[in-house]
């Protein structure tokens, strides 16, 4: 028994002898640590950018493939944001070089009407005060020759053919006078007149200038318009040489009622190939009728 003493003091001595050993050198650099302090930190893991988003571009196989069925079967088209764009105000000189007065009916706010051409499309239309004529501004005014046109917080002038040609044309001599008739018609009877057929579609051929040649104003009867009130009629103009007069009231031609500006025009076109117009007039409050041969 005495043979195993040996080897276990020997144990516990090598024991011993290592606790004394690892608290020495715990010991040791604590107080290391107190002469010699730490003075930088541990450098913090970098942190990884966040990864830009992956391009969906690189997903239109699938989808052209159609690989979740026939029925999801495309092609994917990248999304471009679209600029805002402001539509910019056309310009006052091409609203006055493109467009033309051809008529005007004068009367309350929703019964004065302009006869308007578009030179670039030669399209004639009959815009209402307040309608928006060709798309460049709304119609903000109508005068016989004139009319108002209010785009971009400002009005552009607009003319008919006649005050255009009398601001341009310079002082002459007034036309000697010619006989009833100035061409186009001659009467030959009460309220019966011949009219030249060439001198007719002539005329036809540029209604704006005809409607220019008298002011026509509706003319209301129990609440409801009835025909055109004529006033300032040109001796020589087209309403002068068939016999109209200063407040004579249209009302219909070959029994078609004249009682918006649409019919009118309308009306007078429709002129163009006839042998034969009848025009219902009234004249001093009496109602008359007039006929016309086109010969």
């Amino acid at each position: 028994m005495l043979r195993w003493i040996v080897p276990v003091n020997i144990g516990l001595a090598l024991l011993i002898t290592a606790g004394v050993a690892k608290i020495s050198s715990d010991l040791i650099a604590f107080r290391l640590g107190k002469v010699f302090p730490q003075t930088g930190k541990k450098a913090a893991a970098p942190v990884s950018a966040p990864s830009a988003p992956e391009d969906l571009a690189s997903y239109s196989p699938i989808l052209e493939k159609g690989l979740f069925g026939k029925a999801t079967q495309g092609k994917l088209s990248p999304v471009v944001a679209a600029a805002a764009t402001a539509t910019a105000a056309p310009a006052a000189g091409a609203i006055e070089s493109d467009l033309l007065l051809l008529g005007t009916v004068l009367g309350s706010y929703r019964q004065s009407f302009a006869l308007i051409q578009r030179r670039s499309t030669k399209e004639e239309r009959v815009f209402r005060l307040g309608d928006t004529v060709f798309d460049m501004g709304a119609l903000a005014s109508v005068q016989k020759e004139t009319a108002e046109i209010e785009t971009g917080g400002r009005r552009v002038k607009i003319y008919s053919p006649t005050a255009a040609g009398e601001a341009a044309a310079l002082p002459s001599a007034p036309p000697p006078p010619q006989g009833s008739g100035g061409g186009l018609a001659s009467q030959i009877g009460a309220g019966s007149y011949v009219i030249d057929q060439r001198a007719l579609n002539a005329a036809l051929d540029n209604i704006g200038q005809a409607m220019t040649d008298a002011r026509l104003l509706p003319s209301v009867k129990e609440g409801k318009v009835e025909g055109f009130r004529v006033s300032e009629v040109k001796p020589q103009g087209i309403f002068g040489t068939i016999g109209i007069k200063n407040g004579d009231v249209l009302l219909r031609i070959n029994d078609f009622p004249i009682d918006s500006p649409e019919k009118a025009i309308q009306s007078f076109a429709a002129l163009k190939g006839l042998s034969r117009i009848k025009l219902d007039l009234i004249r001093d409050g009496q109602p008359a009728t007039f006929t016309y041969d086109i010969r």
